[in-house]
């Protein structure tokens, strides 16, 4: 049950941020000189991006309403495999080979009330590390572009 529900939780959170990859992909074309850093440079790179994710998933350990995902759950561990897939989702280095959004989130039964909760951590997370209004602004774009897979309403 530990085992299963921790690999719930990793998933749950890489799958929040999978779509982040598709979203730089399509929104960000290759860069040049002239062109504006890509969304990983932007959010402060692996550093960064580590410590949005931290803060995030010390508030979603605090919230009431999501809280009981994490219980049980190897916190550092999952740290760094959402670090990686942020990282990855964004233009970064790091390579994600995980399951889709629509298989890791299905047995999970999440609520709307659950997913707008954890978009909130992680927007408050986001403004928590001083990214600007422009960051914020992408990042909530790519969380609220994923929901249709996280919440088993279609896409993946």
């Amino acid at each position: 049950m530990h085992k299963k529900m921790t690999r719930i939780i990793v998933l749950c959170l890489l799958s929040i941020t999978s779509g982040l990859f598709a979203f730089s992909a399509s929104a960000e074309p290759e860069a040049t000189a002239a062109e504006p850093a890509s969304l990983y440079e932007r959010l402060g790179a692996w550093d960064g991006i580590s410590k949005v994710v931290a803060d995030t998933i010390a508030l979603h350990v605090k919230n009431p309403t999501i809280s009981h995902y994490f219980k049980d759950t190897d916190l550092d561990k999952l740290h760094g495999h959402v670090t990686a897939f942020f990282a990855a989702g964004t233009g970064g280095p790091a390579n994600y080979e995980g399951r889709d959004m629509t298989s890791t989130h299905a047995a999970m039964g999440m609520s709307d009330e659950d997913f707008q909760s954890a978009v909130a951590d992680v927007l408050t997370a986001v403004k928590m590390n001083g990214l600007g209004e422009q960051e914020q602004a992408d990042v909530e774009a790519i969380l609220m572009s994923l929901k249709p897979a996280v919440m088993g309403t279609g896409g993946s």
